[in-house]
């Protein structure tokens, strides 16, 4: 009986290791390849919510996205906040529909399981610096703290230009 038992809890056990191990490789394989992205600057976010700084989040519609592609940021999210030193007419409200140059793009690892990409842009009048934290399973956070507006927050998933 003695015998029975050990040789089921050593199958066990090993059944177990190799199922973590499995997914482990899996785990390794996704942050490789989300590394990759953020170092090449070939992805996007697909966003899910924003949180506004003065009011609770909402659910934003299917479509809103931040593009990362060669050195340029083209983004079409939508803003919700006050603005204290916004121009008028057609060039002072492009708010976060607008396509440019990436200045500063810097990716850090403070953790493991997550990187930080911190970059700047300028468009016209406005300016925004961008703080991005992806985590190593793809779920993604962008706080956009534009010169003259509230800041707001996106929550999204990263994926390839691949996948656009």
């Amino acid at each position: 009986m003695k015998k029975l038992f050990f040789i089921t809890t050593l199958l066990l056990t090993l059944t177990l290791a190799g199922c973590r191990t499995g997914s482990q490789v899996v785990d390794e394989q996704r942050a490789q390849a989300i590394k990759a992205l953020l170092e090449s600057q070939q992805y996007y976010v697909m966003v899910g919510s924003m949180r506004p700084l003065s009011a609770p989040t909402t659910s934003v519609s299917l479509g809103q996205k931040m593009i990362v592609r060669d050195g340029t940021v083209t983004c079409y999210l939508p803003y919700a906040g006050s603005g204290q030193n916004v121009g008028y007419g057609a060039s002072g409200y492009k708010a976060l529909n607008f396509s440019s140059k990436i200045l500063d793009y810097k990716v850090e690892y403070p953790k493991p399981d997550r990187a930080r990409i911190n970059f700047k842009v300028e468009n016209g009048d406005d300016s925004y610096r961008f703080h991005v934290e992806v985590f190593m399973n793809g779920k993604t956070t962008i706080d956009v703290d534009p010169r003259g507006r509230d800041a707001i927050s996106y929550s999204g998933m990263i994926h390839s230009l691949n996948e656009l």
